[in-house]
């Protein structure tokens, strides 16, 4: 007679963890991006990815992380194809300026950064995103206001800058 009941209730606990745990994901990404400074670009790109449903702040930190060496590994590709184009000595100056930054973000600050998050130690993740920041920032000045990178620069920005705040909530 036991079993039943003990079955019943296991069924009706596994049953309110399924139905409850997405809310209280949800709940962590809409919590933890109202700490930062894009909170609506937060919420999109952390709901964007699969792993926000079940993560921790350690895990949306390394998941704003892997977007923002994404979008370093893409912007670095439309240099490279953009350099091949480009006549205007000028504009080539910004664009290998650009894809420096760029590669040092791929090749340093994000293993870095993942490393930082994954080993309980954030500052280094909050001191590295920023400077991807600072110099998502830093590529478009460079153009003097004629950026074919902008909608990129603009991207890198606000991911590091959301990653760098989520890294923050872990000191």
């Amino acid at each position: 007679m036991k079993t039943p009941v003990l079955f019943t209730f296991l069924s009706f606990t596994q049953i309110l963890v399924i139905a409850i745990l997405p809310f209280t994901s949800a709940d962590l990404v809409d919590y933890t991006c109202k700490k930062t400074p894009h909170a609506d670009f937060c919420i999109s790109a952390l709901r964007s990815d699969p792993r926000s449903s079940t993560a921790d702040t350690a895990t949306l930190g390394l998941i704003m992380v892997d977007k923002v060496d994404a979008n370093a590994k893409s912007t670095v590709t439309k240099i490279k194809d953009l350099l091949r184009k480009s006549p205007d000595r000028g504009t080539k100056q910004a664009l290998t300026s650009c894809e420096e930054s760029y590669k040092y973000c791929i090749s340093a600050l994000v293993p870095s950064s993942k490393e930082s998050l994954t080993k309980g130690d954030p500052k280094f993740a909050v001191d590295n995103m920023r400077q991807e920041a600072i110099q998502a920032s830093s590529c478009e000045e460079g153009f003097g206001g004629k950026s074919p990178l902008s909608g990129s620069n603009d991207y890198e920005n606000k991911a590091a800058s959301v990653a760098a705040a989520i890294a923050s909530l872990l000191l």
